[in-house]
């Protein structure tokens, strides 16, 4: 996603995807070819900002963390690879850490092709799009991408329980949102959901949700964002997570 200064004007927004698991040496070799497809120069950016949404995290509150800690604590729930580089995202509203891990040849690839580029888990993004658009007591956020579909709880303006699933069939995705909200004590008819990513009102998915959660609605985009007439709202829509970087 590209913006104008005052990060409020949308000038471009796209993504890729790729089915098939890829190797680090061919993640670098997409990542190099999607850059050079840019029709600006990201080098000429007052800044910059990556997201990467790779599957070691974990969600911790703030005063359980301690600095230096993070490795220990992501040992627990994730097998970590030799040169694993720790990030923590700092979630100020939700008294929250996101401490998670990126291959090591990703992490230098990152630092050298950017230089002096913040790093954040796809997850910060959500936390920051929810609190800029939060207004009501309990709310989930569901982005969708291809064979991939990220899950938000809040209630009382701060961040419940966040995961990461993988799945192949409307129906997977549908059990494990039903499963968290069981197992977070959340009643999925007291739900109000909003969807973003590759998701439309009316499609298999969205009547799945209709049917179980108490209300399902798309994510709009914020009215202080100007779009340029390059972009739809149906395009922002899709790539909704990035606005969570600005």
């Amino acid at each position: 996603m590209v913006a104008g200064e005052n990060k409020r004007r949308i000038l471009l927004s796209a993504q890729r995807f790729w089915k098939e698991e890829k190797s680090e040496t061919k993640l670098i070799e997409l990542y190099e070819k999607s850059i050079d497809q840019l029709p600006v120069n990201p080098d000429l950016s007052a800044s910059v900002k990556c997201l990467v949404n790779f599957q070691k995290f974990s969600l911790v509150p703030e005063h359980f963390y301690q600095k230096g800690k993070g490795q220990q604590i992501l040992s627990y729930t994730a097998k970590l690879q030799k040169g694993d580089r720790i990030y923590t995202d700092h979630w100020t509203h939700s008294e929250a850490l996101m401490i998670h891990a990126i291959p090591e040849s990703i992490s230098e690839w990152i630092t050298k092709r950017f230089m002096q580029a913040q790093i954040q888990h796809q997850a910060s993004a959500i936390e920051n799009l929810y609190q800029a658009t939060k207004n009501e007591s309990f709310t989930g956020i569901l982005y969708v991408s291809p064979g991939e579909a990220d899950f938000y709880l809040a209630q009382k303006s701060k961040v419940q329980w966040y995961n990461k699933f993988q799945f192949q069939t409307e129906e997977d995705l549908l059990y494990f949102i039903l499963y968290s909200l069981e197992q977070n004590r959340f009643l999925p008819t007291e739900l109000h959901l909003k969807v973003g990513g590759f998701s439309l009102k009316g499609d298999k998915l969205r009547s799945l949700l209709e049917r179980y959660i108490g209300e399902v609605k798309d994510f709009s985009v914020p009215s202080n964002y100007q779009l340029s007439p390059m972009i739809s709202e149906k395009d922002l829509r899709e790539n909704i997570n990035l606005l969570g970087v600005l």
